[in-house]
């Protein structure tokens, strides 16, 4: 292989001294979804003890103050991070222009695809959702409703793209893991807008506002910060894009692939492959967030 393997860490305490702010995944890291992994909770309070900035950026298309209530009820208090950064709230600041002042301009009217407890995001935008898909200006999707068919989904795409509809996207992640569950996530949704001929605007990892937004947060030059994801495609790519080291939890969406069935260990060949198939290179691996 052209490029150097990571570096294998037993923990991040390994990394404690050498960098002053972190920017750290939720799902597939500190939580599965349900429950915080063993671990992940201590790993948070010692880096707080330590005096490292901390930023919890996660591609959830849910505004912060939701993640954050559902992040207390796994017993990861405010306390134990700086900041709280989730694309769904990246979605709502560029659509109403809370953030910059430059507001993103697609329209007022909406057609929400995807499941009916998320088609709250755009409260507070001054944007309307709609029923009839001709009567939209864009369409949001946040993820994959329940029960739809892929030919039920397909049709509803190529009707977008007949009427030359803009796709805003609040979660990039093409799949997620809640508990044992591999679900489908809104970034498989735009990809195949995009295959289709449609325009898709995304909001989350891998896309440099993330990164910038938690960059600002932190106070801390790139070459402070290490990231820390289980996404080979958003988390170390988008880290590799703007300059900051990432490091790579092996046991989180890829851990069918990179982990052996016998013993846990990790699969240093498929990592490669998978390193190469994604052009998105972490410094280190790990096998799960602790300290």
């Amino acid at each position: 292989m052209a490029f150097a393997r990571p570096t294998l860490l037993t923990g991040i305490s390994e990394l404690s001294e050498a960098y002053g702010g972190f920017i750290i995944d939720l799902f597939g890291v500190v939580h599965n979804g349900q429950t915080a992994f063993a671990g992940a909770i201590d790993c948070l309070a010692h880096l707080n003890a330590r005096g490292k900035r901390v930023v919890l950026l996660s591609n959830s298309p849910r505004r912060k103050q939701e993640v954050s209530h559902q992040l207390v009820g796994m017993g990861i208090t405010d306390a134990l991070y700086d900041a709280l950064i989730t694309s769904g709230e990246l979605v709502f600041e560029a659509l109403s222009g809370a953030e910059s002042g430059e507001r993103l301009q697609l329209g007022s009217r909406f057609y929400h695809m995807g499941p009916d407890e998320l088609s709250k995001l755009l409260t507070g935008t001054g944007k309307c959702a709609v029923t009839a898909l001709e009567n939209a200006d864009f369409v949001l999707v946040t993820g994959t409703p329940e029960g739809e068919t892929l030919s039920e989904r397909d049709a509803l795409l190529n009707a977008c793209h007949d009427l030359r509809l803009p796709m805003i996207c609040a979660n990039p992640d093409l799949e997620v893991l809640i508990g044992d569950r591999r679900l489908e996530c809104a970034g498989a949704i735009a990809a195949r807008y995009e295959t289709i001929g449609g325009k898709a605007w995304y909001f989350g990892k891998p896309h440099q506002q993330a990164y910038a937004k938690a960059l600002s947060v932190l106070a801390l030059p790139p070459s402070s910060v290490v990231c820390i994801g289980d996404g080979l495609n958003t988390d170390v790519l988008g880290a590799n894009r703007s300059g900051i080291d990432a490091m790579l939890v092996a046991g989180g969406i890829h851990k069918s692939e990179l982990r052996s069935r016998q013993d846990g260990d990790i699969h240093w060949e498929q990592l490669d492959d998978s390193i190469y198939l994604h052009q998105a290179y972490p410094r280190f691996v790990t096998n799960c967030f602790s300290w």
